[in-house]
This record gives C-alpha cells, structure tokens and sequence, in this order.
C-alpha cells in the first residue's frame, strides 16, 4: 500500500469531485483555505479472519457423548459421496452449555486438522433484544473471509452470493452460527456448495424446518457436575480442598443447581468469593431460597463475557412465548414429579388433550419442555421452579394455578383409590380387575403421586387434606411395592400436616399408616410407638373401628419381637372389635395373624384351624394377596405338623396366589417356604435349587428385603449342610451372616451363626463351634432375644 499526500488552494463541492483509477481530480469548483488529502492504493491480499473462534472453554466435562457425536457429524472427508455441506444444530435449554460444546468441538476439530478451509465464528445473539440480523452477519462473514469493505457488492442479495461463491472456491470450511433464534437468521448463510463445508448452530429452539441433524444437550449427569465444581474451586485456588472434604454438600449443591453448568458456574463463583466458607452453607442457602432461580446470581461475567444470573436467561425464553404458550409453561410448573403424562397435563391445564398436544410440542421446540418415551413430559427442575414463581409474582396469574393443582389432586386420588380396589381383588370403574393395568399406571405415575401427597405446605387447608389422603390411599401400592422409605416419608408428613389443620382423625389415621411403614421395615419398636398413638387418638374420637385397626397392627408387630403374650391380648382386643361391628376383613386378617402367634407358641393344631378359617374368608372377600400369605402360613404350620405333602400344596397355591396378583416379593417367599417343606422330605437337591432361586430372586427382582434374602441364604446354608456338603455350607452361612447383620436383623444372624455352629460340630472343628455359639448369642442379645441368647451360651459351654 502506498500514501500519497496533496494539497489544494480551493473548496470543491461533494458533487463536483470525480475519482477515477488510483488519482482524484478536483477540477472544478470553489476553495476557500487549504485543502488535505490521503489517497491509498490497496496492492496486496486483503487480511482474513478465519481462525478467529473465541477461547475454548476453560471448564468443559461431561459431554464426552455429544463431542464425539458431533466430530462425527462434522469430519469432513470430502468423498464424493459426502453432501457438500453437512448442518448440525445443537438445541438445548438456556444455560446448558450449548457454545461451550460447539467452541470445544470446534477448537478439537480446527487441532486435528479437518477444516483447511478455516473455521468462521459468529455470534447471532438471537435471544437479545437486538440480535444480528442476516445482512450484518454476512458482511462480518465475508470479511473474515478476506473481502474489503471496497469490495463489498452494494446490495444484501450480491453479498449472499458473493459469500457464497467465496466458499466454492475454498478447501473444507467450518462456519459455526453461535445463540441462532430462528430459520430465518441461518438460512441466508449457509454455504451453496463446495468440498466438505460444515456448519454448527446453537440455538435454544429446536431448528425442525431446516435440513439439519438434530442433536439436543440436557443438563450435565451428577458425576460431571461434581467434577466441574472441584476444578472450578481448584484453578482458582489449587489448596481448596472443599469439594474433596464436603461430597455431599457438594452433590447436593449439584441437585439444587439442577445440573445446569451455567448454574454451576454462579455457584462457583460464588463458593470462589466465599474462599472461607464450607460448600454446605450455599447448598442450605439455595435450598431455602423461595426464588432459587434468582439466587443464583454472581458478580462479574465468564470468560465470553455473559452475566452470571439465571433469572434474565430464563427470562428472554419466557418473553419470546405467546401468551397462550406462557401460561401452559406457568401451568405445567405446577407439576409436582420429574415428569408427567398427557392424562394428568390435560387434567392440570384444563384443557383437551388434541388442543394440548400441539402446545407440548411447542414448548418442546423451544427447549422448555423435553419429550420422553410413552408420551411423557419432562421440565428441567430450574425452569419448573421459574415457572412456579411467575404464577406467584402477580396476583392474577395465582388462581389458576392453584386451581390446576386442585384439579390435579382429585384426579390422581381417583386414579389410587380406583387402583386400590383392583389390587386388593375388586373391581374399579377405571382398572377394571386388571392388576398389571393399575400397577402399570401406578408406577407411571409414581414420582407425582409422592410429590403432589407433599403439597401440604401451604394455606390451603383444602389443599392439605387432599395431599394427605393421596398419601394415606397409597397405603396398598406402598406394601405392594415393598417401598417402605417413600411409605414412611409420606406418613411422617402427612402426621405433621394433619396435625397443623387440626384434623384428628386424619391424624390417627396418618400415625396408622407411619406404624406399618416402620413395620415394613422392621423398626418394629418405633412402629409400636406409632400404633400406640394412633390407637389413643381413636380412642379419645370415639372411633372402634380405628381402634380395632391399631391393636390389629400392634399384634403383628409384637409377634415379630416374640412378645407373644402381648400379641395374644392384642389380637383378642381386635377380633372383639371386628366381631362387633361384622368387619370380616378385619376378623380374617386377625385371625390369619393369630394363628402365627399360636404357632409361635406350639399350639399347632389350634393354629391350623384359625388359619385354614382365615384363609377361606379372604378366599371369600376376593382378596387374593392375604389368602395368600395365609396359606403360606398354613403350609409352615402343617410342614410343623410332620404333614408336608399337605404343606407342599398350600405353599404351591400360596405362589400361584401371589403371581396372580403380581406380589412378587409373596411369591419368592413362599417358593423359599415351599425348599424347606422339601427339605422336611429329605429331598435336599431339590431344596438347594429351590432356595438358590429365591436367595437371587430376592436380589435380581430387586425386592428391596435383605432381611428375607439372607433367611433364603440361611436356609440354602441348612439344606446344603444337610446335604453332605459342610464346607459350602459354611460359605453360603457366613453370607447370610454378614447380610443380616448389614439390616440389623439380629433375629437372622444368630440363626445364621447358629446354623454354623452346627456345620463346625459337624466336622468336629469344636473350637470353631464354640466360637460360632457365642456369635450366635452376641447376636440374639443385640436383639432382644434373650432367650434364645441364653440358649446359645449353654451350649458354647456344653462344647467347651
């Protein structure tokens, strides 16, 4: 380039000057005082910008999946076969690492060599309130491309094509289109042709009307999130040890951050600012917090520049909805689970479900709502914690959603206590009897069914009591289940709540249903505790029937903890209140319980009688779970009785019982029942096979009971003991030993230590015995059983 200087004595008007080739004639005109002028004449190649991609992320994990899904994407081969130009578009919710992503791949891509061509980086700010329009982005665009301002064709269509035509003619280029809102903004730039030309967009809208191969990021898994907290506490300051020293306080931040990097990020910052402070003190901060979203707000910006605040990312997304869309988003908020189905979304937006599926959609697309197998939607925890927030910050956007949780409420009552008769053998208007219909939707349904019965917090008292008798009605599927720790956090709250709107007979009923909940997990003295309260509570309503319910249940409990006296007069106090009012069930039920105690107590024949009459009136109410426990209780009893051939049959039918009303967790006991009624008959193979089964069924079902899993591997360790096989015995007892004492079941590991004594005295290791007799009574000690512990002692001191 060179520079020439001149002056001249007199002004010239705009219009009379004439440039022409590399001078300028000032051939006409007026001047008044000197005249400058600069004229350059341009000779080399014009500078290019086609490395110029902001920094890589400097904290980038978890997307191990993504990247390499999109450098698949991406490579450009330039075959003949390859399209000429490939657009991959990743959509995702605001603040969920979208351009952190598409910058890593593109730097990893630029580093291995795939674009010769160059890599172009623009940033369409399509969610700002003034975004790049199209006619900007391709003057940035050509002139990273090498294209002088002087050069530039005067109209936007002759710059489209010139952009165009300068691609063609260069090797594989990458063009990455960062924060694109619309079609609209992308379709102009991309590529006409050319050897292998990539485009990578980012967008918060899912880009469905363009040629593009879709990928859409969610929030980072736990590990990941985890992961980016300690290398953000780390680089900062290498001796903080937080996140090692506090895991979970650390995890629970994560959760609370909903897994959103740009979440975890603010965090960061702001555990960075508060070097000083443990990690638990944010993570009870942000758990507190009526507007979580809003808290999560930090001073400064990150390395591209952007505000650390969620609340103005979610707002822009919020702001671009129509106002039919924005109030579906407000509405689906209320949703009390992770997810929910068509049925209940239509239930909590009142409207019909083909108004409401193309809405779904919609929010879909614009990365608000994310589609799951079996017609299900899911929100991202944040969002659905805005969006309560929006339908509480103005005073008339409150009342529908309050009344869309009523409606909600209802609806999934309906649908339990509909279930709640099918699986106790009746017929429902909504399931009929079909049991896997009821658990099928049940189980569906489960995560909003145990949030919606904790909407007690509030002042709506009308509110409350549906949440509680959600609760209370899922008393069934809980046992069911075998799903005793969300049985016992519902119970637990739905005594608080009952007690908070002063309603004593939901309480009672509440304290009723924590106690069989403990019972299930064999915390039977709290359960005790809880039987007890409900039962006073009764007493002083007046109510026999509730009463008859708690001594019922206190009787159960008693037998578990060999109170057998207790029991007794328990189980008389019951059946004189079920006989009374004419509760067959409760008769039933009782006498099924009694006839355990008696035989517990030896009294074999009197237990037969009451449990074969007990059987016969579940068989008679329908209630095919309780016959079924009740002729495995039978078949215990006649196995005592030295007739197993009998007690074969009644185990048999207390299994085929069971799998018709899908209680598989019955039916595995039973089938562990029915090995040792084998093992009665000396047929010891077959009772190892047997017990084998029900020892892994326990496991592989996932039937949520160690306690029983090692009472099948004791008695596998008995039958193989009983077998010839000492040894493997031991092995298989030593298992059950340390499962038992793992759920603190005392009972088990004694008998589990006992039966190894046993195999010890069997190979006359006595020593080895003695020891195991201790064991065994260190055990029943720990337990309660003081009995049986005495026992134990004897004979360890017999041996020794």
């Amino acid at each position: 380039m060179s520079v020439r200087p001149f002056r001249a004595a007199r002004a010239v008007d705009h219009d009379e000057a004439v440039s022409g080739g590399d001078h300028i004639h000032f051939d006409a005109g007026r001047f008044y005082g000197p005249v400058v002028g600069k004229q350059e004449n341009h000779y080399g190649p014009a500078p290019t910008s086609l490395a110029a991609l902001p920094a890589a992320p400097a904290f980038f994990t978890g997307r191990e999946a993504a990247v390499a899904e999109l450098l698949a994407t991406l490579a450009a081969d330039g075959g003949e076969s390859a399209p000429a130009v490939v657009i991959s578009a990743v959509a995702g919710l605001g603040g969920v690492g979208k351009t952190a992503l598409a910058l890593h791949v593109a730097h990893t891509a630029r580093e291995e060599g795939r674009f010769p061509g160059g890599v172009l980086f623009i940033d369409l700010r399509g969610y700002d309130r003034a975004p790049v329009t199209t006619d900007q982005a391709v003057l940035s665009l050509l002139r990273a491309l090498g294209v002088r301002d002087t050069d530039m064709p005067p109209t936007p269509e002759e710059r489209y094509a010139f952009y165009r035509s300068r691609l063609a003619d260069r090797e594989p280029v990458l063009i990455v289109l960062d924060n694109a809102s619309a079609p609209e903004q992308i379709a102009p730039l991309l590529p006409g042709g050319g050897r292998g030309h990539r485009v990578l967009v980012t967008s918060r809208d899912v880009l469905d009307s363009l040629p593009v191969r879709q990928l859409r990021i969610e929030a980072l898994a736990p590990e990941a999130s985890r992961d980016l907290v300690q290398r953000l506490l780390t680089s900062f300051d290498p001796t903080d040890r937080r996140a090692v020293e506090e895991p979970g306080a650390v995890a629970g931040l994560c959760e609370l951050c909903g897994h959103l990097p740009l979440a975890l990020l603010i965090a960061g910052q702001l555990l960075r600012r508060r070097r000083h402070r443990p990690v638990a003190t944010l993570t009870a901060e942000l758990r507190r917090a009526a507007d979580r979203v809003r808290k999560l707000r930090a001073r400064g910006v990150d390395q591209y520049g952007r505000e650390l605040a969620l609340r103005p990312v979610f707002d822009v997304m919020y702001a671009r909805l129509e106002p039919e869309l924005a109030a579906l988003f407000r509405l689906l908020g209320q949703a009390p689970g992770a997810d929910i189905g068509l049925d209940p979304a239509a239930v909590l937006t009142g409207l019909p479900q083909e108004d409401l599926e193309p809405l779904l959609d919609d929010l879909a697309a614009a990365c608000l709502l994310t589609p799951l197998p079996g017609g299900r939607w899911q929100m991202h925890d944040l969002l659905r914690q805005y969006a309560r927030a929006l339908a509480t910050e103005e005073s008339g956007l409150a009342p529908p959603a309050t009344e869309g949780r009523r409606r909600l409420l209802g609806y999934y009552f309906l649908g339990v206590w509909a279930a709640k008769i099918t699986i106790k053998g009746g017929q429902s208007d909504i399931f009929g009897r079909d049991l896997f219909h009821a658990l099928g939707w049940l189980d569906s349904e489960r995560s909003g069914l145990l949030a919606a019965a904790l909407w007690t917090k509030g002042e709506n008292t009308e509110e409350t009591e549906l949440a509680v008798t959600l609760a209370l009605a899922l008393d069934d599927y809980f046992a069911l289940r075998r799903a005793y720790d969300d049985w016992e956090q519902l119970a637990r709250n739905a005594c608080e709540a009952a007690r908070g709107i002063g309603d004593r007979e939901l309480e009672a009923r509440s304290w009723g249903c924590l106690g069989n909940a403990l019972r299930g997990l064999r915390r039977y003295k709290e359960a005790i505790d809880a039987f007890h309260h409900a039962r006073r509570i009764f007493a002083g309503l007046g109510d026999r029937l509730g009463q008859g319910n708690a001594w019922a249940s206190l009787g159960a409990c008693l037998i578990s903890l060999r109170r057998h006296e207790e029991a007794a007069d328990a189980f008389r106090r019951c059946i004189d209140v079920y006989t009374a009012l004419g509760d067959r069930k409760g008769i039933a039920t009782a006498r099924s319980n009694l006839g355990v105690l008696l035989e517990g107590l030896g009294q074999l024949d009197e237990a037969e009688d009451t449990v074969r009459r007990a059987s016969e009136m579940h068989r008679q109410l329908g209630d095919r779970r309780a016959e079924a426990v009740a002729q495995d209780n039978l078949g215990t009893i006649l196995r005592r009785l030295g007739r197993s051939e009998e007690a074969a049959r009644a185990h048999v039918r207390a299994l085929d019982l069971c799998i018709g009303a899908h209680d598989f967790h019955g039916a595995t006991r039973a089938w562990d029942n029915f090995g040792l009624t084998m093992q009665s008959l000396g047929r010891y193979d077959e009772a190892i096979g047997i017990h084998t089964q029900a020892r892994d069924a326990y496991a592989r079902l996932h039937l949520n009971d160690g306690p029983a899993e090692a009472s099948a591997c004791r008695n596998l360790g008995v039958a193989l003991l009983a077998a010839g096989r000492p040894d493997e015995a031991l092995s298989v007892l030593e298992e059950a030993r340390d499962l038992s004492r793992r759920h603190d079941d005392w009972y088990g590991a004694g008998a589990a230590a006992q039966s190894s004594a046993l195999a010890h005295a069997r190979r006359s290791r006595f020593g080895e015995a003695v020891s195991a007799w201790l064991e065994a009574a260190e055990a029943y000690e720990r337990g309660g059983f003081t009995e049986l512990a005495d026992q134990a002692r004897q004979r360890a001191q017999r041996l020794g």
